[in-house]
């Protein structure tokens, strides 16, 4: 992975087992004695480029986006030495946070082209977010392009749900697509009615997880790599969430997964374990 200038005034460490996820190396110097941390994380298949750096929230599996670069890091640091945390600035057309921010503003004021600017911008920067994805979709709907927001809501749905899982309101849009004959055969999109089933506020995802093992085995058959790694390791995430009667339903061994994925996501991007 292409590592940031003056990377070497912090250690770093990627002896993580599954989080932070493969692809995210922690900062020594910013733990926070509770198992809390800021890290880098590179995209999958990105590894070549700057990486945004989050703090790694270890009880819920969550990486939280808090700096575009590693720059805008170095700059918090020095001036607060971590103590402070860190503020947005709305309306920064670099860091698609922001713009995911802007973007949900400007729609709620029913500016949905201006939105879309945002947003597409947002998706741009970084694909593996589900929230830019989701509203670019509503704002594709809006104004009549249908075919882009379902390829968005597709987006959404197939994201990195270490970065969180999308919300009930995501998937039910996503059920209710009605997809154009193009998109009818997309592995994701014949199995939806399946996939995700039911659910409630309180329990918002019923998942059919040998619907999903097909997903990820038809993706690698089309050689839809990026996609069927993010949706393998949502797979082993969500596995990780569920009660030990539906591990057990599902013969899932941890270990056995954890140690497979590894060695395939280094197969196909040898990038990710430098």
């Amino acid at each position: 992975m292409k590592f940031p200038h003056d990377i070497e005034r912090f250690t770093l460490k990627n002896d993580s087992y599954f989080f932070p996820p493969i692809g995210c190396l922690s900062i020594e110097e910013t733990a926070d004695g509770g198992g809390d941390y800021y890290g880098l994380y590179w995209e999958i298949g990105k590894e070549n480029g700057d990486p945004i750096v989050c703090i790694a929230r270890h009880e819920e599996f969550l990486l939280v986006p808090e700096f575009k670069d590693f720059a805008s890091f170095t700059h918090w640091f020095d001036e607060s030495s971590g103590q402070e945390g860190p503020t947005m600035n709305l309306n920064d057309n670099d860091f698609f946070i922001s713009l995911t921010n802007k973007g949900k503003v400007l729609t709620k004021k029913g500016k949905h082209e201006e939105a879309i600017q945002k947003l597409e911008r947002a998706t741009s920067l970084f694909e593996e977010y589900f929230e830019p994805w989701y509203w670019l979709a509503e704002n594709y709907y809006k104004t009549g392009q249908k075919d882009k927001a379902d390829r968005a809501l597709i987006n959404s749905i197939s994201s990195n749900f270490f970065f969180g899982v999308p919300s009930k309101k995501v998937f039910d849009r996503f059920e209710e697509m009605i997809p154009s004959n193009e998109l009818k055969d997309n592995p994701i999109v014949k199995r939806r009615s399946d996939l995700f089933q039911g659910g409630d506020f309180s329990t918002p995802l019923s998942i059919d997880y040998n619907s999903f093992l097909e997903i990820i085995e038809e993706l690698l058959a089309k050689k839809d790599y990026k996609t069927a790694m993010l949706m393998k390791q949502n797979y082993g995430l969500l596995m990780s969430f569920e009660p030990e009667e539906t591990v057990q339903r599902h013969h899932f061994n941890f270990d056995v997964w954890y140690e497979n994925f590894r060695s395939e996501m280094f197969s196909i991007y040898p990038e990710r374990n430098k």
